[in-house]
């Protein structure tokens, strides 16, 4: 399912392009076979460009879909109750099928109370406990967070990403990647059943765990971080990050694997073009879900 070209430093290169296509075309399949138009709303407190940019993107893949998408503002000075208030106007309107919150919400924001308000079956990006508690059960559900979903799903899309009896380390422990990756990851369900191990920024030599691992997922969130001195020769690297910069007057994308990487790994995602169009792929693939129950083919 995945397509691989072979990196200059030597690593197979695993884009997500050809696993997100197939993704979408299942959703316009089921939408024009339903005449549903699915509503996904994003709950936006300040502006903030990156994030500005990710929600222009994910409106234009959901308008090439069929799926509809708006947009709730609040300025950057708002409370949190405020915040609360319009998560659960909106979650009340039954004419809206998925709500996000972005994130990261303003200092001194709770976001756990934040995403209490949004409906179950509306949390497309698994924000609320009670997806974070199915995950953890092993329930595959369209309310898993997209990101870990987009790198469980890429992994178990191509016997040679197989995570199935490996050692996995994970690089960062958050409620959106880490965490819930690590309990898909570890399932008595197939295409999962690895030995997990999740490291972060407490982690006393960090090298020690990665080097040992056939597969390593970083999701750290800091650029560059895992180098070529932390990765068993021929390992698989599934890199999460994304960080703008610009190169040579253009601005671009990099991830949490620094360049050197290319050099050990036997296969390699990049940034971008790797875990990043799967999961917006899966986001739609959510949002079609809530759109119409007992859709949710192939999920993680």
């Amino acid at each position: 399912m995945v397509e691989g070209a072979l990196h200059a430093e030597g690593a197979v290169l695993i884009k997500g392009a050809p696993l997100a296509t197939a993704i979408r075309e299942q959703v316009r399949a089921a939408l024009a076979a339903r005449g549903v138009t699915p509503c996904l709303v994003n709950i936006v407190v300040g502006t903030q460009p990156a994030s500005r940019s990710y929600l222009d993107a994910i409106d234009a893949a959901a308008g090439k879909l069929g799926i509809s998408t708006r947009r709730v503002e609040l300025p950057a000075d708002a409370d949190e109750a405020a915040v609360i208030a319009a998560v659960a106007q909106q979650g009340r309107d039954a004419m809206v099928h998925g709500l996000m919150v972005q994130t990261p919400l303003p200092s001194g924001m709770s976001l756990a109370r934040v995403a209490a308000a949004i409906p179950a079956h509306k949390d497309v990006d698994g924000l609320t406990l009670a997806s974070l508690g199915a995950v953890l059960a092993g329930e595959r559900r369209h309310t898993a967070p997209c990101t870990a979903a987009a790198v469980a799903e890429l992994l178990a899309s191509d016997a040679r990403l197989s995570p199935e009896g490996r050692d996995v380390v994970i690089v960062g422990r958050s409620l959106v990647v880490g965490r819930p990756l690590a309990a898909m990851l570890a399932a008595p369900l197939p295409g999962a059943q690895a030995t997990v191990t999740l490291c972060h920024t407490r982690t006393a030599d960090l090298a020690a765990h990665t080097r040992r691992a056939a597969i390593i997922v970083v999701a750290a969130g800091v650029a560059g971080m895992l180098k070529a001195a932390h990765v068993r020769p021929g390992a698989l690297v599934v890199d999460v990050g994304t960080h703008p910069v610009e190169r040579d007057g253009r601005h671009t994308l990099v991830g949490d694997a620094d360049a050197s990487v290319a050099g050990v790994a036997g296969f390699l995602t990049p940034v971008p073009g790797g875990v990043g169009p799967v999961t917006s792929a899966i986001l739609m693939r959510h949002v079609t879900a809530a759109a119409l129950p007992g859709y949710l083919p192939a999920a993680w």
